[in-house]
């Protein structure tokens, strides 16, 4: 009997929890159409500008004769074109309502078929991309004071305390 006032209590402070955790219903960001229209067409030279982008590295991969690169690329500008095509589509439906209050809706798949599409960008960029290598100028590494001529004498003082070495133990 115990237990079951006991599940019984466990249980309504979950459906308790749940009421009092339930958010307040913000109201939609409704934007005006000609703001929404302004950042489609920001959105859709982003576009194009990307799609360009991974032709430019298409091409580079394949005056670098390197097939794994180009593969790579390729497979990416597939789906960039897989990505632009429903970008185009869902940009055709967002004008098709952009005087009803469905227009937040389109806004956000075209919003986010454009992110897409910029992902996609950036891994084939991935694909190029050449590891970054530090030159000497910018290397902060600086040599330690010990004098490193043995004819100079002994390199450590008598006040320079060694630490003793380190012994492996499975313990540590």
């Amino acid at each position: 009997m115990k237990r079951l006032e006991s599940i019984a209590f466990v249980l309504l402070l979950l459906v308790a929890g749940q009421l009092s955790a339930q958010p307040a219903q913000p109201a939609p960001a409704h934007r005006s159409a000609p703001d929404i229209q302004a950042q489609t067409e920001e959105a859709a030279g982003h576009v194009k500008v990307d799609q360009q982008k991974v032709l430019a590295l298409q091409a580079l991969a394949r005056k670098e004769k390197d097939v794994i690169k180009l593969s790579c690329v390729n497979d990416k500008m597939v789906q960039v074109k897989a990505e632009s095509n429903l970008f185009d589509q869902s940009r055709a439906e967002l004008t098709a309502v952009i005087e009803t209050d469905a227009r937040d809706g389109a806004f956000l798949t075209v919003m986010e078929g454009a992110e897409r599409i910029r992902k996609l960008r950036e891994e084939a960029e991935a694909c190029i991309g050449q590891p970054e290598l530090i030159d000497e100028v910018a290397n902060d590494f600086t040599a330690p004071t010990i004098v490193d001529d043995p004819t100079a004498g002994l390199p450590f003082t008598t006040d320079t305390i060694v630490e003793p070495p380190a012994y492996a133990s499975p313990f540590n």
